[in-house]
């Protein structure tokens, strides 16, 4: 009997142990899902810090498709916004590429944007040439960015720590 109780016990004892075990399991993967953010997250807390006005957002994959050639099948997903007024150059592009190989195709098309924006401005609009001098597009594995804003680094600053891993 004495050995049956003992037996019993220890079942107990490491049942126990494991649901513990099992319970910070369920902790951890509750705070990196708590910690990772979607673009639109990101988004959200860069229009809730920055002044942005004038802004369309992009609300669907086809604008990408419409104002860059990026298509449906290149992006899990997306968000940002360009300036509606025609002169003022702002743009916020933040993309996720479906892959590597999309990655390398998004970041192509969005430095030829830039480059071209650059230089449409340069002699015609020097105040916005000096604003697109200053901000870039940026790649960080399968996350592409073109931020263009008087207030890019802030809004790098919030991109970045919301992609961080």
């Amino acid at each position: 009997m004495k050995r049956f109780i003992a037996i019993l016990c220890a079942a107990v004892l490491v049942l126990a142990l494991c649901a513990c075990g099992e319970e910070a399991k369920t902790d951890d993967t509750q705070q990196s899902q708590q910690q990772a953010k979607t673009l639109t997250d990101i988004f959200e807390e860069v229009k809730a810090q920055v002044e942005l006005s004038d802004y369309v957002e992009y609300s669907d994959v086809s604008k990408l498709d419409r104002y860059y050639g990026i298509t449906a099948d290149k992006v899990t997903e997306f968000a940002g916004c360009v300036n509606s007024s025609g002169t003022n150059q702002e743009e916020i592009v933040l993309i996720k590429a479906a892959d590597s190989a999309a990655a390398d195709e998004i970041q192509q098309i969005l430095e030829n944007k830039y480059n071209a924006k650059l230089n449409e401005n340069k002699d015609y609009n020097p105040e916005q040439a000096a604003m697109i001098e200053k901000c870039k597009v940026e790649r960080d594995d399968l996350y592409v960015s073109m931020i263009v804003s008087p207030s890019a680094d802030q809004i790098t600053a919030i991109y970045k720590s919301g992609i961080a891993k």
